[in-house]
Order: C-alpha cells, then structure tokens, then sequence
C-alpha cells in the first residue's frame, strides 16, 4: 500500500493577486517570506485580534496603525500614491486576505503534523484501545481564529 504524502511542497513561487480600479497587484505568496516576516505577520494579527477583541480608545488608533503596516507589507509593488486611495476597510480586507492566507498555511502544516502522529480528522487517535478517545477537545486555536477573520462564524 502507498503511502500518504504528509506535506506537499513546492518551489514555484505563485503570488495571489488583487485588483485596484482595474490595476493588478500582487501580494507576497506566503511560501517567500522568510521564517521572521511570517512570525511578524503573526504577531501582528493577534495584536489585531486583541485589540479588536477590547474596547480601549486609544487602542483604535493603534489598529489602523497595524493594519496598514500589515497591507503594506503584504503588497509587493503597490506604487505609495496608489495605497494612499484605499479606505480603512480597502486596507482592512487586504490584511484580512493575506492573513488568512499564511494561517492557511500554518493550518497545513499542522495538519501534516497530526496525520504524521496518528491523530484522526475526528481528534481521535488511531489506536483505539486509548483511553483519551472521548476526552473532548479544546475549543479555540488556529482553526477557529481564521473562521472568525474570514467572517465564518
């Protein structure tokens, strides 16, 4: 029996794109950022989410502050004039995208871990003799922050 490739990888670069009043632009493909930018992404979007998730004042100023450095660097040749003409929310729903897009890769990675461990889709091990089948599981984590950001639940 063949078995079952637990990560794909894949050299070519393909970068997602947007379109700004007809104009195309790309943004970095999450498998080129180094081991840094993607854990400064990271930081930055649970700062978001932390923030979003309180109700301090001056902390909004601090939000557009982080979502605009999140789009900008996730943008690879967005001329400064052209991001000027973006709104809030424009900017918003291009940190939005790429973020969901470097949780989605982390999300595979994590899945290849728990395939490589044995742990089934359900959370159940694949020895059922074990006696934490039926623990429940935590709620929370990667998968449901990227529903939230995706506006799934």
């Amino acid at each position: 029996m063949a078995e079952k490739v637990l990560l794909d990888l894949n050299t070519l670069i393909q970068r997602p794109a947007i379109d700004v009043d007809g104009t195309r632009y790309e943004l970095f493909s999450v498998d080129e950022l180094s081991v840094l930018a993607s854990h400064r992404f990271s930081v930055w979007a649970r700062r978001i989410e932390a923030i979003e998730a309180g109700t301090d004042e001056e902390e909004a100023a601090e939000l557009a502050v982080l979502v605009d450095k999140v789009a900008q660097a996730a943008l690879v040749d967005m001329p400064a004039a052209v991001f000027e003409t973006l709104s809030g929310a424009q900017r918003r729903e291009i940190a939005n995208v790429f973020i969901a897009l470097l949780l989605r890769k982390q999300l595979a990675a994590v899945g290849a871990i728990t395939r490589a461990m044995g742990v089934q889709p359900t959370g159940a091990t694949s020895s059922p003799g074990s006696s934490d089948i039926t623990a429940a599981t935590p709620d929370g984590g990667w998968l449901k922050r990227l529903l939230r950001w995706c506006g799934l639940i």
